[in-house]
């Protein structure tokens, strides 16, 4: 029986059923001269095999191959070689992804492509194609958690002076610190960036909507701008802040994190700056900005004046009011969390 040139195509595309699939693998075994026309230079150059012919089945191979040979003393071992590779191929139930676009299944797939960044780079490509969230470990012991439907693409392992990442769909990201080699993630014409941190991206392709939600650490921010336009500065995030980028309006809006009713006094990002200024007004000025009590003799601190700069987001409290002691040869000492003795 001659199966038609559909049908074969059709096996190699991976959509036959089971009756099919094994109708066609007894017809190739039989008749394996009809996969030659599906076989190009590409896919010979592409095809390594990872098991051997049968004795018998090499010899019918040849044999076949002599016969469709106009001058048999000069056999081209390349068809041979290809022939016996399309054999490997149907025996053992594979499909040739080199011919077509392998089918999709229920599974997660892995899968290497080029890009056109480098003709040198290839990148490992990642699709979870199951309901559930897919936990990743990358070269550099970062961790991803991929959501359903969703894919990833990254050098395995990383090369180079920079870890990229291009991402269709969401993920959580768990970067492993590494100041000398940025990690940065590309999804839906924005560019993130950190250094050691934990942030989330979402960037469906029908949404038109990235959405960049930073959990701990900090990332900085790139929107692509079309050619021509106003470029946008970096952005860079906040714990619990959440960055939206519209692909149509190219416009960003960032929203600060929501504060429960429930929650605590949450600590103010503050920078404040002296400038030879009297320990007891600093004393003072803390007191009231952070509604803790802090104790001392007004003549101990007589003469004393310090200058500086108080980060919040640097240091705590404690370890400012400590400088300004070790400094001026005062102890200080925390009663508790709203009490401090300057002595």
């Amino acid at each position: 029986m001659k199966h038609s040139a559909t049908l074969i195509e059709k096996f190699l595309r991976g959509e036959c059923n089971e009756q099919e699939k094994q109708a066609v693998q007894a017809y190739i075994a039989q008749h394996p001269e009809a996969l030659l026309p599906y076989l190009t230079e590409e896919s010979w150059h592409a095809f390594h095999p990872a098991q051997s012919l049968p004795e018998d089945i090499s010899g019918k191979m040849l044999s076949v191959i002599e016969s469709r040979t106009f001058q048999k003393r000069r056999i081209n071992r390349r068809y041979y070689s290809w022939a016996a590779a399309a054999l490997l191929l149907v025996s053992g139930g594979l499909l040739w992804t080199t011919l077509r676009e392998p089918a999709v299944k229920n599974i997660a797939a892995v899968t290497t492509v080029p890009v056109n960044k480098s003709a040198a780079t290839a990148l490992r490509t990642v699709f979870n194609h199951s309901r559930h969230t897919m936990p990743l470990t990358l070269s550099d012991g970062s961790k991803v958690e991929l959501a359903p439907e969703s894919e990833i693409r990254y050098q395995d392992p990383f090369t180079g002076q920079h870890r990229d990442i291009y991402l269709k769909g969401q993920a959580l990201f768990r970067v492993s610190g590494s100041p000398e080699k940025p990690f940065t993630v590309y999804a839906g014409n924005v560019g993130t960036t950190a250094l050691g941190t934990v942030f989330k991206i979402t960037a469906w392709a029908n949404k038109g909507i990235t959405q960049v939600q930073l959990i701990s650490g900090k990332v900085m921010v790139r929107p692509e701008q079309p050619t021509g336009a106003t470029p946008v500065k970096d952005i860079y995030l906040l714990p619990g802040q959440d960055l939206r980028y519209d692909q149509r309006q190219l416009s960003v809006v960032i929203n600060q994190p929501v504060k429960k009713h429930n929650d605590k006094q949450t600590p103010i990002h503050e920078v404040l700056t002296f400038n030879n200024e009297p320990l007891e007004s600093i004393f003072r000025q803390m007191s009231e900005k952070y509604q803790v009590k802090i104790q001392y003799t007004a003549s101990t601190l007589t003469g004393m004046n310090f200058t500086g700069v108080f980060d919040s987001n640097k240091e705590t409290l404690k370890d400012f009011l400590t400088t300004i002691g070790t400094l001026n040869n005062l102890t200080i000492n925390q009663k508790d969390n709203v009490s401090y003795i300057v002595q």
